[in-house]
């Protein structure tokens, strides 16, 4: 139960970090680097929920799941809030 919560987190993790960092990077535009991220985290958590459920035959949507996957996703977020605020 702990190991899937972890694969959860860790998707939102390294899909916001791929996507979201660069992003924030190249625009320097906290805006964007914010929405990208949460809405990275949004997508691969509806993703990764539909394929767990697919691949166990629950047939049910967990909330809680989606709910760990984007907060890997505002981790990322907090870390581009912090890069763009600690400039200095």
């Amino acid at each position: 139960m702990k190991h899937d919560k972890l694969k959860h987190i860790l998707s939102g993790l390294g899909a916001s970090l791929l996507v979201s960092i660069p992003d924030y990077v190249t625009t320097k535009d906290l805006f964007a680097g914010l929405w990208v991220c949460l809405w990275v985290g949004i997508i691969v958590g509806l993703v990764k929920e539909w394929c767990d459920n697919d691949y166990s035959l629950k047939g049910r949507f967990d909330w809680r799941d989606f709910a760990w996957t984007v907060a890997g996703a505002v981790v990322i977020a907090l870390l581009i809030l912090g890069m763009h605020y600690g400039k200095g």
